[in-house]
């Protein structure tokens, strides 16, 4: 049960990766001198960070409730993304590392 908030914050920041490959997204998120890697290695990154959610659930939860978790967790984090970037844009970047600390915290307790 520990390692949702884990999955969560994996979710997140795979969708936001995935907001970064449109130019929309990577044009309101970011400066125009920012370096960021192409999209397919954006892609792919996105890939594996939805892949270890999955897999975190799974191993927490079971197969049939790990997948179905995982699904509604994913959707929470579209959500949340889908809220910040109407609303409070600039809270986008910032709250991925500060998820993936909670849950690495609250995995390690």
């Amino acid at each position: 049960m520990s390692v949702l908030l884990l999955a969560f914050a994996l979710n997140y920041l795979a969708m936001l990766l995935q907001c970064l490959t449109m130019s929309r997204h990577r044009g309101a998120l970011l400066r125009d001198g920012a370096l960021l890697p192409g999209k397919p290695v954006m892609r792919a990154l996105a890939v594996v960070c939805f892949g270890l959610a999955l897999w975190l659930c799974v191993d927490s939860q079971g197969g049939e409730i790990g997948s179905v978790v995982w699904l509604c967790l994913l959707m929470l984090s579209g959500v949340l993304l889908v809220l910040l970037l109407a609303w409070r844009a600039r809270w986008v970047l910032p709250l991925a590392p500060l998820l993936m600390v909670g849950g690495a915290l609250q995995g390690m307790l």
